[in-house]
């Protein structure tokens, strides 16, 4: 069944008044000439019938073909609309971006400061974790969901290094991976960024949570292996953002603070 559009509600509407409008009048004029048997009242309802086939005839064409103009120009709106967008989800999945844009674009602002130069697939080949780019999608979503549940989400920059007291190598990347994907729950999402950091999306978590997390990440790769330095920065929405940009750049402030330190260390954001 083809649901109808308002458009073609409003065009049937004016010309059935517009009748029952006429009608009502030539039925009020045949029945004044029955009452007072005058001749010309009834060739003034015949009249006034008339005039009614012609203006509903006229009316009804008139207003069916605009219908259908407007139709067509909706459903060309619609089709546009959806090409657009189409399009623009499948530049973000292939790591396509119209000339001079450097940067991924969100309902709630622009994502940038992210390496977004290089990114052949979705997922991290060393490791089989998702990707920067599914993190840069997939964060402004996270933050939405979370708005609209009215939920915190917290999300963690984390980084583990060998010796940070040196050149503070990064640990093995695959155990890394292992060791932290264990830790976390299944409703979480963990990525690994082009810069070999790690980045954490927990949801409906506030910051102690958050903490937590970090500190059973810590623990667990502390059993694992010998002189591990772990350097997290935790934001959380809405205690330290209102959207995805915003939580973003706050985390990584605070990771910046705690790599100050050479030993391990979790900061989070300032309010």
């Amino acid at each position: 069944m083809t649901e109808k559009r308002p458009s073609q509600d409003r065009s049937q509407a004016l010309p059935a008044l517009l009748a029952a409008a006429l009608a009502a009048v030539a039925i009020v004029v045949a029945v004044i000439s029955l009452v007072s048997e005058t001749p010309s009242l009834s060739l003034i309802a015949a009249a006034i019938a008339t005039l009614l086939a012609m203006v509903v005839v006229w009316l009804n064409g008139n207003y069916v073909a605009q219908g259908q103009r407007l139709i067509s120009a909706e459903s060309e709106l619609t089709r546009l609309q959806s090409t657009t967008i189409a399009d623009s989800v499948a530049m973000r999945i292939t790591g396509e971006r119209p000339a001079g844009l450097d940067t991924i674009r969100t309902p709630g602002g622009d994502l940038t400061g992210l390496n977004l130069s290089d990114m052949s697939d979705l997922a991290d080949p060393t490791t089989g974790l998702l990707g920067e780019r599914y993190f840069v999608i997939t964060l402004e979503a996270r933050v939405a969901a979370a708005r609209r549940h009215l939920r915190p989400l917290a999300l963690i920059l984390l980084e583990a290094v060998h010796d940070p007291t040196g050149s503070a190598p990064s640990i093995d990347a695959v155990i890394a991976a292992d060791v932290i994907r264990e830790t976390l729950r299944d409703a979480d999402t963990l990525c690994r960024l082009h810069n070999g950091r790690y980045a954490i999306l927990l949801e409906d978590t506030p910051e102690n949570g958050a903490i937590w997390t970090v500190e059973r990440i810590r623990r667990r790769l502390g059993e694992q292996l010998d002189d591990v330095a772990v350097w997290a920065g935790i934001a959380c929405y809405p205690a330290n953002g209102f959207d995805g940009p915003e939580v973003l750049d706050r985390a990584r402030t605070a990771l910046d603070q705690a790599r100050e330190w050479r030993q391990d260390r979790t900061e989070v954001a300032d309010t």
